[in-house]
């Protein structure tokens, strides 16, 4: 009894750690972050009003953004992971519009089509961590394949379990690479490249809502893949 005792203190106790680290990182990085900002628009009106390159500063403000956009998915997941969300019946169709609409602007500077099957069961879940599963999946598809890709949706029932599939065309993953796809942060030493986190986030969401992940080579392209109990 004293064990379970320990035990349930002990996760009481994490989560209120996860939590603590979810609102410090969310609050005491982003406002710092809000005053470099700041400076870096300063300097781009300075640079801009003597006639001087202002590429540096834009630099500067896209790292910035970028640096902002993390330390959201860090918050987001670390407060999810500290504080499960029941699941409830959600409609998918929903879910998935909200996604497409997120990547819009996205999806028409690469000029890629997505093809949506119009049709999508209802699940058991979390609408907001489902739509944010969506979301890094097809923002993780945009940003790894050339411009004019088609990126397809779909579907299935299967045993046990609804399988989510996003298919794209734009070459597939190297096989070296493809084990660590959905390790945190395994592209940060790529100065162009993504930060490495999205798929990370995307499988901390399925496992929360009892669901797995994952990721097949296709010939030419890529399939990226989430199951969820039926």
């Amino acid at each position: 009894m004293q064990n379970e005792t320990n035990e349930a203190g002990g996760d009481a106790r994490l989560r209120g750690d996860l939590l603590t680290i979810a609102t410090r990182v969310s609050h005491d990085l982003r406002t710092p972050l809000g005053g470099i900002l700041t400076a870096t628009e300063v300097l781009r009106e300075i640079l801009a009003e003597k006639g001087l390159p202002v590429t540096f500063a834009k630099s500067i403000s896209d790292s910035m953004d970028d640096l902002t956009h993390l330390i959201k998915q860090i918050s987001f997941i670390t407060r999810a992971t500290a504080e499960p969300l029941p699941k409830r019946p959600v409609r998918m169709n929903d879910v998935v519009a909200f996604a497409l609409q997120r990547v819009e602007s996205r999806k028409l500077k690469k000029n890629a089509t997505i093809e949506d099957p119009g049709s999508w069961p209802q699940v058991n879940g979390v609408a907001k961590w489902l739509e944010e599963i969506w979301w890094n999946l097809l923002a993780n598809a945009l940003q790894h394949t050339t411009d004019n890709t088609h990126i397809e949706l779909g579907w299935r029932e299967e045993a046990r379990h609804y399988r989510f599939e996003i298919r794209d065309n734009g070459g597939g993953v190297p096989e070296i690479m493809q084990k660590c796809l959905f390790r945190p942060f395994h592209t940060l030493y790529k100065p162009e490249g993504g930060k490495g986190f999205g798929l990370s986030i995307v499988q901390r969401l399925t496992e929360l809502q009892e669901g797995d992940c994952g990721y097949e080579p296709m010939p030419g392209g890529s399939c990226f893949f989430f199951a969820l109990p039926v």
